[in-house]
């Protein structure tokens, strides 16, 4: 999901400039919206049904539950059932007691559904005993790598991935492009990093391995203004599992921000609801609604998103949406600081240390954004929305250069940020 912006800016906003030919076509995606019974997710059931009688008939059955579990994970991807996980969880933990001395396994899958629900400090714990225990090291350091980034720790995600001997190695080159662009901020190096390992296996049978490293090519090659080749990543995907809603979610982004074809956008997140009800899709609903200025529909897509994710299972997976929905659309700026102050204490990345400066900003303490920015933020993180957040709070505090750096540096990723957060900068950059 892409940055939101308040309807108060939406509704002044009438989208000009040149235009731009468009990317998508729903010729030839329009197969995927009428697409037969979810395949993997009737195997996944098949599956599901075998293990639980199994269990039914051995109860305490360790090999059974770690299945049931396993898969329950799996389901939770193409179904969006956030209970799933909590069950797997609980599964998981369960066999994790019996056999946590023997075994790092069931740490790492742990760590795995701790990492999906954003409990980065649990995971960390996980990984941590994982390592302890020794056996499968090289999977535990994949993993201890991904919790760092995850922590913001770069210095021991940098150690874990150094410590891989194998430079060439799938495993490497996918971890050492987020590294790349997560934090040095190089984008193209990252790429070309996962072009090398799109080579590395795009002849293996194992689909998953091409679906997930294909759709986050197209998700690069997104962020890199590279819409034809992004588009093409997604309908690639597709044509391999046409229930791969990740591919059709940037189809759709790219046919509102970059296309600006509201119509078409709509029905493809209409047909994601209806097969992967996740609350990600109101905020994309809601943007569509504000570029439409369609100030009713807009208030009910945002009023949906904050009732369903009061849901406590999801923990703070939507943190990130719900503070630029309190610091943002509803001005709310005391409760934005008290989600980036948890998110900080949580999760000490760059980014969570962005919503910090722009919430002290939002309350008027413009001397400690700053501050936070500088010290935290700057030349440490890389993500569009961050870039925004300090190019506004340089601009708050009347430092003009820094305020039309950052901006400008935002203004680059208008596709991420979509067509009304781009508006405002363009009218910020303006007022400098």
């Amino acid at each position: 999901m892409k940055k939101l912006f308040p309807f108060l800016f939406i509704v002044l906003f009438t989208f000009t400039g040149c235009e731009q030919s468009p990317v998508t076509n729903p010729k030839d995606y329009a197969a995927y919206l009428q697409s037969p019974p979810n395949t993997q997710l009737q195997q996944i059931d098949t599956e599901l049904f075998f293990w639980k009688n199994k269990l039914t008939k051995t109860p305490g059955d360790m090999v059974a539950e770690s299945k049931i579990a396993g898969l329950l994970t799996r389901r939770f991807g193409y179904s969006g059932d956030i209970t799933e996980v909590h069950m797997a969880d609980s599964l998981y933990r369960t066999v994790n007691y019996l056999n946590h001395t023997s075994s790092s396994g069931t740490f790492r899958s742990l760590a795995a559904n701790c990492i999906t629900q954003h409990r980065f400090l649990q995971a960390q714990l996980y990984i941590d005993s994982a390592l302890a225990l020794g056996d499968d090291k090289y999977i535990s350091v994949l993993m201890e790598f991904d919790v760092a980034m995850e922590l913001g720790n770069r210095y021991r995600a940098r150690k874990a991935l150094n410590s891989l001997a194998d430079k060439n190695s799938f495993d490497y080159l996918i971890r050492e492009a987020k590294y790349k662009d997560q934090v040095e901020g190089d984008l193209d190096a990252a790429i070309l990093l996962m072009e090398k390992a799109w080579d590395k296996i795009k002849d293996n049978p194992t689909p998953a391995l091409y679906l997930w490293i294909k759709s986050n090519l197209g998700d690069f090659y997104g962020h890199a203004n590279r819409y034809r080749e992004s588009y093409e990543c997604y309908l690639e995907v597709l044509a391999k599992d046409p229930h791969y809603y990740h591919a059709l979610k940037g189809i759709a982004w790219l046919a509102f921000s970059h296309d600006k074809d509201v119509a078409n956008a709509r029905k493809i997140v209409a047909y994601l609801q209806q097969r992967h009800p996740i609350p990600d899709y109101q905020l994309l609903l809601s943007q569509m609604a504000g570029l439409e200025q369609d100030s009713i529909r807009y208030k009910q897509h945002i009023d949906a998103f904050m009732a369903t994710t009061q849901n406590e299972l999801y923990g703070g997976m939507y943190n990130k949406y719900l503070f630029s929905i309190e610091a943002d659309e509803r001005n709310n700026a005391g409760r934005s600081l008290q989600i980036a102050q948890a998110e900080v204490a949580h999760r000490p990345t760059p980014e969570a240390f962005s919503w910090l400066a722009w919430a002290y900003c939002k309350n008027g303490d413009v001397q400690k954004a700053m501050e936070t920015a500088r010290l935290h933020v700057a030349n440490k993180c890389f993500e569009p929305d961050a870039l925004f957040y300090l190019g506004k709070i340089y601009q708050a505090g009347g430092e003009k250069k820094m305020a039309r750096k950052y901006l400008k540096a935002a203004q680059e990723s208008s596709f991420e940020l979509g067509p009304v957060v781009s508006h405002e900068i363009k009218e910020s950059l303006k007022a400098l």
